[in-house]
């Protein structure tokens, strides 16, 4: 049973996970909200889906606190009779408050092998209560948590499809000129207003020595697209909503702009240098430790969201694609990478569960 996700940041790896454990002839069942994408995802991904209801947590007390705390029983109550029907070999919890009233009851009260995967550079609010409780936490990133004990470094799970993209291929599905560097810009579904408004500015008004692919989410895209048709002077930039294809896109990247959410395990994997600029809203800051925990080690370079500009950004885009720089920095991202993350943690649950049921 994988419990949580909120976010596709967390549902996708926990599909990953799920992929891996599939092949090695476990069931797996997925327990999650009602609001966050596993509702949508999981299903499309053929899953079995039970609904926990209960609400997220706001940051101020108010009457969203109330209706939070009212949901409890209700949530405790849906955990239970989701444990009761699948009986469970092993509980992942993967972050997302829908995985505490799950994990939780299954590793006090149902005494069932648990796990937890945090999915960021810092153990999150959920992950860190049910730290106390589970038998193994698995990381996403090392210097989440002191490793030893039931800590254990796995990595972050990304996408299969991610790492079996070739570069050459990439580069012929959005015709990318020979020999010429591509710049991949992306802020997540819905977008980021600062990252579109500052990567327009500085890539479409002149003619740029590399491609640029800049994916703007859909929330931006209507606006963008007027004005790249009324002023957009350089013939490489490339303005998408979305590309169902991102993989190929990715695998075309000699560098990118991006949020520090879940992507950054998908940079790390593909090696690819990156310009980092944190969603300054996230819960507990947790793109800032992401992205700052690449910038140490040499990954990336990181420019908050308040201090975005067009000029900083092009100037930061020129200095990671100085070959030197260039060749450092991808080192530096392949070292942090764990491909075969999901794999890890699949190995992680039997040793827990032990082998899949007859």
């Amino acid at each position: 049973m994988i419990a949580g996700g909120g976010t596709a940041g967390h549902v996708v790896p926990a599909l990953a996970i799920a992929d891996v454990l599939q092949e090695k002839g476990f069931e797996v069942h997925f327990c999650g909200g009602l609001q966050g994408m596993e509702r949508e995802l999981v299903p499309k991904a053929g899953y079995p889906f039970h609904p926990v209801r209960i609400r997220g947590f706001e940051r101020r007390l108010g009457l969203g606190t109330l209706r939070t705390l009212l949901s409890l029983p209700v949530a405790a109550w849906d955990a239970w009779r989701a444990l009761r029907r699948v009986r469970p070999a092993c509980v992942i919890g993967v972050g997302a408050y829908a995985s505490g009233p799950v994990v939780a009851e299954a590793a006090v009260l149902r005494r069932i092998p648990s796990l937890a995967v945090e999915m960021d550079a810092h153990l999150g609010w959920t992950n860190r209560i049910l730290s106390l409780l589970v038998d193994r936490v698995c990381l996403s990133f090392p210097g989440a948590h002191a490793e030893g004990g039931k800590f254990v470094f796995t990595g972050r799970p990304v996408r299969p499809e991610l790492l079996r993209a070739v570069p050459e291929e990439g580069r012929v599905r959005f015709g990318v000129e020979e020999g010429l560097p591509v710049v991949l810009v992306f802020g997540g579904s819905l977008g980021a207003p600062t990252v579109n408004r500052e990567a327009f500015a500085a890539f479409s008004a002149e003619p740029t020595p590399y491609t640029v692919l800049h994916v703007t989410g859909s929330r931006n895209f209507d606006a963008l697209e007027e004005r790249h048709r009324r002023e957009n002077r350089n013939p490489r930039y490339r303005i998408y909503p979305y590309l169902d294809d991102f993989p190929s896109a990715l695998a075309a990247a000699d560098v990118a702009v991006a949020r520090a959410g879940g992507s950054v395990a998908e940079l790390l994997a593909r090696g690819i240098p990156s310009v980092l600029v944190p969603f300054p809203l996230a819960t507990a800051d947790h793109q800032t430790k992401n992205a700052r925990m690449l910038e140490e080690e040499g990954a990336a370079l990181v420019i908050p969201d308040h201090e975005l500009t067009s000029t900083l950004l092009a100037s930061a885009v020129d200095e990671l694609l100085e070959p030197t720089a260039h060749r450092r920095m991808s080192e530096a991202a392949l070292a942090l990478a764990r491909p075969d993350a999901a794999t890890r943690i699949a190995e992680q649950v039997v040793q827990l569960a032990g082998p899949p049921r007859a």
